[in-house]
């Protein structure tokens, strides 16, 4: 089954009104569903390209907002991938991610997931340019241009590479235009680097500015 409609979608937010202050948090997965890396958050994958994410105390997140990328849980450049989040209308206290290839088919890919509720600070943050320039950060120190899309960007925390979760969209960084469409996927590096990869809408490695989120123990 073909779902060429969600091949520009690299994030996905549901705000449903709620008094309830739920528990912010993240996930790094494995295409099969295994959980790498996160806040105590389990993942069933069950079928392909399909996985829900429970909240380790049950909590409500559909008053929350959810980013996720295709990404690899190591330092391995995943091939292109797209990924999409929905709370799940049956249960609250759950996220469903789904992951497609380039042709918008259901294939198994890693994630990273991240879930902002009220009241919690990223673990930084880049808006970086497609020559590689930091334009702006939240404890960024460095980004880098490595080769046609291919991109490290380095945070203040040691441990980020492999401790935290991290998702991107393409975007440019200054105040006007249309950035060219894309789609972007994240590996860690070492340390507090991670790698950045942006293609065109044709899967090829292409020069594209971006916008990075990090998570760590929310």
């Amino acid at each position: 089954m073909k779902h060429t409609t969600l091949l520009s979608l690299v994030f996905a937010a549901v705000i449903v009104p709620s008094t309830v202050f739920a528990f912010s948090g993240y996930v790094v997965s494995a295409p099969d569903g295994t959980v790498s890396r996160g806040t105590s958050y389990d993942v069933t994958h069950f079928g392909t390209g399909q996985y829900e994410i429970d909240t380790p105390q049950g909590d409500d997140v559909h008053a929350c907002a959810y980013s996720v990328t295709a990404g690899s849980v190591n330092a391995v450049i995943p091939a292109p991938a797209i990924a999409t989040a929905v709370g799940r209308r049956e249960n609250h206290t759950a996220v469903m991610v789904s992951t497609f290839d380039l042709n918008g088919d259901y294939a198994d890919s890693g994630f990273h997931l991240i879930v902002q509720c009220a009241g919690n600070t990223p673990g930084g943050a880049a808006a970086v340019g497609s020559d590689g320039t930091l334009v702006r950060g939240v404890f960024a120190t460095a980004a880098a241009h490595t080769g046609t899309g291919a991109y490290t960007v380095t945070f203040a925390n040691p441990n980020l590479s492999t401790s935290c979760a991290y998702t991107a969209s393409i975007g440019l960084t200054g105040s006007s235009g249309v950035s060219a469409p894309g789609f972007v996927n994240v590996a860690a590096s070492s340390g507090g680097t991670i790698a950045v990869r942006t293609y065109d809408v044709h899967g090829n490695a292409a020069d594209l500015g971006f916008q990075v989120y990090a998570a760590c123990a929310l």
